[in-house]
């Protein structure tokens, strides 16, 4: 068991340290152009990333919680556009970050269910509001 948790902790620990790296490597660009360029590329990879967990996430949880899940992230996909964009412009690091938050809350509810105290309240739970 200690083991178990230890490699958990490393493997968030890691996750976090990527992601701030990550976003980090963006800053080092000085036109607008090689920075929007590189937070695209991490935004389609955080993008790919939640899909993973909301996917895996669906694996676990009861047919009607899938539905709520379904509508919630819908209604999470209306918040980020409309919170990343403006103006017919998107702003693809708010994009990056929103997904990165959105992947960490939907994997700390996989987490819970992977350890048998899936919450379904909290699954479905609007966390941006």
């Amino acid at each position: 068991m200690k083991t178990t948790i230890s490699a958990l902790l490393f493997s968030m620990l890691g996750l976090a340290a990527f992601s701030a790296h990550a976003a980090g490597e963006c800053d080092r660009y000085r036109s607008e152009y090689d920075k929007t360029y590189c937070f695209s590329k991490l935004f389609l990879q955080s993008d790919a990333e939640l899909n993973q967990v909301y996917d895996d996430l669906n694996k676990l949880i009861k047919p009607a919680v899938k539905q709520e899940l379904k509508e919630t992230e819908a209604s999470w996909i209306q918040y980020r556009d409309g919170s990343c964009s403006s103006g017919g412009t998107i702003d693809v690091d708010c994009n990056y970050r929103v997904n990165r938050e959105r992947t960490e809350y939907l994997r700390d509810r996989l987490r819970e269910c992977k350890t048998g105290t899936c919450r379904n309240g909290e699954i479905v739970k609007p966390s941006w509001k």
